[in-house]
């Protein structure tokens, strides 16, 4: 059944802004939370004061995390203390990635269209402490499946994506440079047009991604989203309220999230495991919206690791199971293109802010405000965040 909004109170976007997403910045989470928000709420034509709603996923979510306030954790008591809000009305917090960054937007529209806020700031941080490994693992103990999975490499982070992986360029005669031409490429020249991406300035080539060091083989770094610090947010609002706000975008027409349970198969699932589980969402996904794949425009979706794009476009219906290493080649995901792709340079352009990129892109993509980047005749898009099992999406339209 498709999503309904009382008249007048369907969700929109209104602002947003970010910080450069950089590798060890050396700035607090507290500047970069202040400056992020500030610059949101200033391009929605508002003040502090109207932020009267919060909406955030905390969790540092990487092993060397520390998860404090204001150090590498931005939670909603401290961005009430970074910037001067007067009344929060209401405030959500994910903890878990279920959420993720798409659940953040997701709740609020949610609180928004039930009269709970009138303004929401939604907002998500990446920070990496100098010095330590992203994903190093200092336990001494691998309880349970981990002693079946972590003591040999397994179960954290890319290492899992890799066998997602090989299987799919066995199963479907894909080659590995199929996906610099058919995802690198593009999500790498979109950063250059980019100015917080921490690829802008950075151009990489198909030798640069065919020599480059292995993380898990077929993966290799480039593969891999890169840690960054920085902070992104958006500001949303109602329709009637956005009429005075200069540039309201991205009204909500469906929303889904993944479902842990239907997610079978051992330690690291078979890649149609994937499949079954995630077309569950995308089924989801298109009924809440009432629309269809071919009525998208602008595709956003997770890319922490490279392969999850091909597995996504397969499972959201834009081209068959086993088809995207041949469909995604030849620009038909460019800016240009007829299906443009992680227009920001996704994760692995932009940089890892465990998909508040992709919010981000569709916000100011939906609001006509994304610069160079931004598309003609943009009607419908949709926005997943969160790799398998955990993810959330939403659809939004132009008008």
């Amino acid at each position: 059944m498709p999503l309904t909004w009382s008249k007048g109170k369907r969700p929109v976007f209104v602002g947003a802004g970010q910080t450069l997403n950089r590798r060890y910045s050396g700035r607090s989470v507290a500047s970069l939370a202040n400056e992020a928000a500030l610059m949101a709420i200033a391009d929605a034509g508002l003040k502090p004061k109207d932020i009267d709603g919060l909406s955030s996923w905390p969790n540092p979510a990487h092993q060397v995390a520390r998860n404090v306030a204001g150090y590498d954790r931005l939670d909603v008591r401290a961005m009430m203390d970074f910037i001067p809000l007067e009344n929060v009305r209401w405030y959500n917090q994910n903890e878990i990635p279920p959420a993720g960054s798409a659940g953040m937007v997701i709740s609020a529209a949610l609180a928004l269209g039930t009269g709970a806020c009138n303004y929401a700031l939604v907002f998500r941080c990446g920070h990496h402490p100098p010095g330590l490994r992203y994903q190093g693992i200092s336990a001494r103990q691998a309880p349970g499946n981990a002693g079946f999975a972590l003591t040999y490499g397994h179960g954290v982070g890319g290492a899992g994506q890799a066998h997602h992986f090989q299987r799919y360029l066995d199963k479907f005669g894909a080659k590995r440079e199929e996906m610099y031409t058919g995802y690198i490429q593009s999500a790498n020249h979109n950063a250059q047009l980019n100015d917080s991406a921490v690829w802008k300035g950075r151009t990489i080539t198909l030798d640069d991604y065919m020599n480059a060091r292995l993380i898990a083989y077929p993966m290799s770094v480039f593969d891999n989203d890169m840690p960054v610090d920085g902070v992104k947010c958006v500001v949303m609002t109602t329709e009637d309220r956005a009429k005075g706000t200069p540039h309201p975008g991205g009204y909500f027409a469906g929303m889904a999230m993944n479902q842990w349970q239907l997610l079978k198969g051992g330690i690291i699932q078979p890649l149609e495991a994937i499949y079954e589980a995630e077309a569950v969402m995308a089924k989801n996904l298109y009924e809440s919206g009432g629309l269809h794949p071919e009525d998208v425009d602008l595709i956003h979706v997770y890319d922490g690791f490279s392969p999850m794009v091909w597995n996504h476009l397969e499972i959201f219906g834009f081209c068959k199971i086993g088809e995207a290493h041949e469909w995604t080649q030849g620009g038909t995901i460019a800016l240009n293109g007829p299906h443009p792709v992680n227009t920001s340079g996704g994760n692995l352009g932009d940089g890892r802010v465990h998909g508040m990129t992709h919010v981000y892109e569709t916000a100011v993509q939906m609001m006509g405000t994304a610069g160079p980047r931004q598309l003609k005749n943009l009607h419908v898009a949709i926005c997943e965040t969160g790799p398998f099992g955990n993810g959330s999406s939403f659809l939004c339209t132009k008008d």
